[in-house]
């Protein structure tokens, strides 16, 4: 399973307020399943990291496109910053190339070797890795041991002790096992039958994992979805030493929770020292986490929260999934889970109290909200909050969306975006503006391209002020004229930039990029450009922004670029791209000859092909004004026809790479309509083709 080419260099995100961490490891989909305290307090938060397999977001067809998990673990200081000393700047990328959906459960050993456990027929195989992705050879048989259970497990769970060993745990439909196991990976003497116990639990299992825990008296606690009267319910059981149901704990035995909480089978349990129990799991719109505290009767501890029950976000305004959790020495909670934001899940963690309130020790160092970038390029964006956001190294991008921002962009050529005037504003009677404290006018740049403002100007009529205070330390882009709302975009800038603010490093429309008449290779950038190959055989990438590509004259390869950075594995696809065709023999074959451009990745959902200045009007046969679509299986391309030849026996011709046939709609076009013909998103005034 384990592979020891596909591990890449993690550029993280981090997200830090109150009491929390977000962390986004590559800019991938992260999904958290363990946290574990190191002896000298640190703190080790695992799971799995997403990366491509093979095609690319919006590519054609169901089976084009795949993703494959990694495990991840990141180390935070016991304030809850990055430990920058572990493995690669905090973050331990353990190759695994594991499909999705694949029933792997993991944990982190305190010394961050990686448990791994799945079911196989008639037992479990449990898996210790080295931070490459090697197997442990000092675990087991060669990294890897067998554990023999006599039903077909549904659901399990591992976990790691401080001592070193470990617990395995499955389930089937009426029972559970739970299993010892030393860290070398044989079973622990001194547990049940060959370090394995069997347990009858209170009734059926549903579907899903289970959380196990282990007492000092050598009872047993699970947690896991009961089936009750046609109904999936989240329930709580303690077991005896020997199997049996404990009838002193909850009712009868076993503790049902309201459905209404919304906890599933991926809630977690464990104890605190006092033998309180502390339950975690998501709520049920999933905005917030629920903590809940119980008495080791299984009543609720009205001290914890309100009436036994805390809730909690890392995410604001989204969605927050506990997925682990565990108790430090001085009684402070931890719990890790997947939080979204943005459209992408990260680890998230937060540390409450013993009470049940934040821990604003832990977290941000200042009680603000914070988003810091890597030394890579990044995409940093905001929330509609107040936030300081910091780039650090590369060309990185920053918008801050809604709330008075704090802004900076570090080291590197950096994109400062503002997407609304709400996202940096003034009113009559308070101030929204963002402030921009590292502005460097030689190489930043502010994208205002989605504003429609002009230019640099008086402030009125589409127009933006440049002004500075009195004393020089503050330099204002501002607007005079209200919007219906009665906001008026500005923003702050420290120092005086007068003279120094102008069309190069504030940008309004879509800067034109031009190649020449010979082969060129241009890349954009993460602005929304609009790009001219012009003659010759060019290769152009868009980059990340919303790009419009001509190609021009000769055999192009046009790549629209990405925005995987923000929205890889998210289903959405924000950032489009359009490829404009303005003359037959920009794309074209003759009888003898291919000048055909070929379109690679191009998106599904996102991208467009733009062929209205043609006059072609829809798919069809290739005659006409319809353009064919046919597949070519050994080159792996798909090409947009003209069948009929013109004057100059050029017929028009694209290629695209892979399987676009019963793919393309007319939504991945524009064609032209009926009585009109009209190059779409082009400003032909400024058309170095049309001169």
């Amino acid at each position: 399973m384990a592979t020891t080419d596909s591990k890449s260099a993690p550029t993280p995100t981090v997200r830090t307020g109150p009491g929390t961490v977000m962390v986004d490891l590559t800019g991938a989909l992260d999904s958290n399943q363990s946290v574990t305290l190191q002896a000298d307090g640190k703190i080790l938060v695992g799971g799995y990291t997403y990366h491509t397999a093979y095609g690319y977001p919006g590519s054609p067809g169901d089976e084009s496109y795949e993703t494959r998990a990694d495990y991840s673990v990141i180390r935070l200081n016991a304030d809850g910053s990055l430990d920058t000393s572990f493995s690669q700047g905090g973050i331990d990328l353990v190759p695994a190339d594991i499909e999705r959906d694949t029933d792997y459960v993991m944990a982190v050993q305190a010394d961050g070797k990686v448990l791994s456990a799945h079911p196989r027929s008639g037992g479990v195989t449990v898996e210790r890795f080295n931070s490459d992705g090697t197997l442990d050879d000092t675990f087991g048989s060669h990294g890897a041991i067998n554990i023999g259970i006599t039903y077909s497990a549904d659901g399990i769970a591992i976990s790691a002790n401080p001592d070193g060993t470990l617990y395995v745990s499955a389930r089937g439909a009426g029972q559970s096992t739970v299993t010892k196991l030393n860290s070398d990976g044989t079973p622990a003497a001194d547990f049940g039958d060959n370090g394995q116990v069997t347990l009858k639990p209170a009734g059926n299992y549903d579907i899903g994992d289970i959380s196990t825990i282990v007492l000092p008296d050598g009872s047993f606690l699970l947690g896991s979805a009961l089936y009750i009267e046609g109904q999936s319910v989240y329930s709580l059981e303690r077991l005896t030493a020997t199997g049996a149901v404990d009838t002193g704990f909850g009712d009868n035995g076993v503790l049902h929770f309201d459905p209404a909480l919304g906890l599933d089978y991926f809630s977690a349990v464990t104890v605190q020292a006092d033998g309180k129990i502390i339950v975690v799991g998501q709520s049920a719109d999933y905005t917030v986490g629920n903590v809940l505290r119980l008495n080791a009767d299984g009543s609720f501890d009205t001290s914890f929260g309100i009436d036994g029950k805390a809730t909690f976000e890392v995410a604001p305004d989204d969605s927050n999934n506990p997925r682990s959790v565990t108790v430090q020495a001085d009684g402070k909670i931890l719990i890790a889970g997947q939080s979204v934001l943005n459209n992408n899940s990260d680890f998230g963690i937060i540390r409450l109290n013993a009470d049940g309130s934040p821990d604003t020790t832990f977290g941000s160092p200042d009680g603000q909200l914070h988003v810091d970038g890597s030394g890579g390029q990044d995409t940093l964006l905001g929330v509609d909050t107040a936030e300081i956001i910091h780039g650090l190294g590369g060309d990185d991008v920053l918008q801050g969306n809604g709330g008075r921002d704090v802004l900076l962009g570090g080291t590197g050529a950096d994109i400062f975006r503002f997407a609304e005037v709400s996202d940096s504003y003034r009113t009559a009677t308070q101030t929204g503006s963002d402030r921009i404290l590292d502005f460097d006018p030689t190489q930043d740049r502010v994208d205002l391209i989605a504003l429609g403002f002009t230019g640099i100007g008086d402030g009125h009529n589409g127009t933006l002020a440049v002004q500075a205070n009195a004393d020089g330390t503050r330099t204002y882009l501002k607007s005079f004229d209200a919007d219906a709302a009665g906001q008026r975009f500005e923003l702050a800038f420290d120092g005086n930039l007068v003279g120094q603010l102008n069309s190069t490093n504030v940008v309004f429309t879509p800067p034109t990029v031009e190649g020449t008449s010979g082969g060129d290779v241009i890349n954009g950038s993460a602005l929304s450009e609009i790009i001219y190959g012009l003659a010759g055989n060019d290769r152009i990438n868009g980059g990340a922004g919303a790009d419009v590509i001509l190609g021009g004259a000769g055999a192009d390869q046009l790549n629209g670029g990405d925005g995987e950075n923000v929205q890889l594995f998210t289903g959405e696809h924000d950032i489009d791209d359009v490829f404009v065709y303005t003359s037959a023999s920009d794309s074209y074959r003759t009888d003898t000859q291919s000048f055909d451009d070929l379109i690679v990745n191009f998106a599904d959902y996102s991208d467009k092909i733009d062929v209205s200045a043609l006059g072609y009007t829809g798919f069809g046969d290739g005659t006409g004004t319809t353009l064919k679509v046919a597949y070519d299986s050994e080159l792996d391309r798909t090409y947009l026809k003209d069948l009929e030849a013109d004057a100059q026996g050029h017929r028009f011709e694209i290629a695209l790479t892979g399987n676009w046939v019963g793919e393309l709609n007319h939504g991945a076009m524009v064609f032209a309509p009926a009585a009109e013909v009209a190059l779409v998103g082009v400003d032909t005034s400024h058309d170095p083709l049309s001169a």
